[in-house]
């Protein structure tokens, strides 16, 4: 196993300086926060029952108010402000990911900032400079994990986002080398989260990566008391590598780091989906458009999709809860094909999944094809066939899903993804204040202020005006 990784990543968290970051890389920062606040409003929605027990166990804890709780009045110590804050982005499967990392960074760095940034009175530039690091620890390391730590049945989120985690706290505090060495070390030790939550009680999904910014913000403390973690936490053989994965490549964490911020190379979901369905949407979606969308015309419907999207995606077809809804590939296509969209209403199965999606998804086969998706080509896709029943068949193939670096989306689409998931939470006039605020994030002397635009109180002062 190579030596210093642990050092190579505290050196690069420590020294990054927001003079090297250029305005596009500021730009896409302030796009994932937008995205992020986007993601915890449908989150908080959807998977509610989830997010109001966990809320009021943390309300029950109590402690030191240093940091608020979106979408309500707490005030809560920095740690548990982080945990619910990254669980309720990760609630609708809507929050932003990196292709090859296999893995959600938003939710495990930018609550984290946001919390301590509050906390500690730090500015705008202070949490976009974290965030950036945080990025670029969880996407680079996750890459070089994966896809073995994946395949071990690793949910990268919870556990590489712990490191990551554990490292914006540690920008965010302003930690010396030592520090930012100890908060990674200590962030390491406390990594965990499995996949096995895919197969079922997905409402407790969001445990893995709310873990991992809780996590990180304690590691980040510990570290600033002058707690030690393991010299080589990450290394070591005891340390996470050996006990998470198989293989792990170094020269794709050491790669361009420091010039290269992989923050720009992280892809935004536009469906309420699990991302290993997002290509056969887009597939679903333009077939309607060409005229294979109508149900009394269609025999049956043939998905390609490469083995992973397969494993995660491709069993349920029968989704019964909102939970199902978003890891039934079968169910997102069907809907993609009859209704030219897959939303957050279309996640309430009690209404949507009516009689002709239903007697779709019967029509539909599942083929694997590992050829789908290859790193070195930059795909991640899939073919859906429609066949009518006069014998005329039309396949379309997406390499990629809308969202990726290469299929960018705009200001403007981020912009109303959070107007609709917004929608019954959050008041229109406050939705274009927290916008308006979010794009001037790195003029914030203060961040406490952005995040205050989610709460009760904000709320009733919009209906007062």
């Amino acid at each position: 196993m190579s030596k210093g990784i642990t050092e190579l990543l505290a050196k690069y968290v420590h020294n990054l300086q927001w003079e090297s970051l250029p305005p596009e890389v500021v730009e896409a920062a302030k796009l994932r926060v937008l995205d992020y606040l986007a993601s915890a409003m449908a989150g908080y929605r959807l998977n509610r029952t989830f997010s109001d027990k966990v809320t009021r166990m943390y309300q029950a804890m109590g402690g030191a108010k240093e940091s608020c709780v979106l979408f309500s009045d707490l005030q809560l110590p920095a740690p548990s402000a982080a945990f619910l804050n990254s669980a309720y982005g990760h609630g609708a499967d809507i929050d932003d990911g990196h292709r090859t990392a296999q893995a959600h960074p938003g939710i495990v760095v930018i609550p984290p900032a946001f919390a301590l940034g509050e906390a500690e009175r730090m500015s705008g530039k202070d949490v976009i400079l974290s965030i950036v690091a945080g990025y670029d620890v969880l996407v680079r390391f996750s890459t070089a994990a994966n896809p073995s730590h994946f395949n071990r049945g690793f949910h990268s989120t919870g556990t590489v986002g712990t490191l990551a985690g554990g490292a914006t706290a540690a920008k965010v505090l302003k930690l010396d080398f030592n520090g930012v060495y100890n908060a990674i070390s200590l962030a390491a030790i406390q990594a965990g989260g499995l996949h096995e939550v895919t197969e079922s009680a997905q409402a407790a999904k969001p445990l893995s990566p709310a873990k991992a910014a809780y996590a990180g913000v304690l590691a980040g403390r510990m570290a600033q008391l002058g707690i030690e973690g393991p010299r080589e936490a990450l290394e070591g053989t005891k340390g996470f590598i050996k006990a998470f994965t198989d293989a792990f490549d170094v020269e794709v964490l050491k790669s361009e780091l420091g010039r290269r911020f992989e923050i720009t190379a992280c892809y935004v979901k536009l469906y309420p989906a699990c991302r290993h369905c997002h290509a056969a949407i887009d597939a679903a979606i333009q077939l309607r458009h060409a005229g294979f969308g109508k149900f009394e015309l269609i025999d049956k419907i043939t998905v390609h999709a490469y083995p992973a999207a397969i494993a995660v995606t491709g069993t349920i077809f029968e989704p019964a809860s909102v939970d199902d809804a978003k890891f039934s590939l079968p169910y997102a296509v069907a809907t993609g094909l009859l209704k030219g969209r897959f939303t957050l209403s279309d996640l309430d199965v009690q209404q949507s999944f009516d009689s002709k999606v239903r007697e779709l998804v019967r029509k539909i086969t599942i083929v694997p094809d590992p050829a789908l998706e290859n790193r070195a080509a930059k795909m991640r896709g899939a073919r859906v066939q429609v066949t009518l029943k006069d014998g005329t068949s039309k396949e379309v193939t997406v390499k990629l899903p809308r969202g990726d670096q290469e299929i960018p989306v705009t200001k403007e689409d981020v912009e109303n993804k959070l107007r609709l998931s917004a929608e019954g939470l959050v008041p229109e006039k406050q939705q274009e204040a927290l916008i308006s605020a979010v794009w001037k994030l790195d003029k914030m002397p203060t961040v406490g202020s952005l995040l205050t635009f989610c709460t009760t109180q904000a709320r009733a002062a919009s209906a007062k005006g």
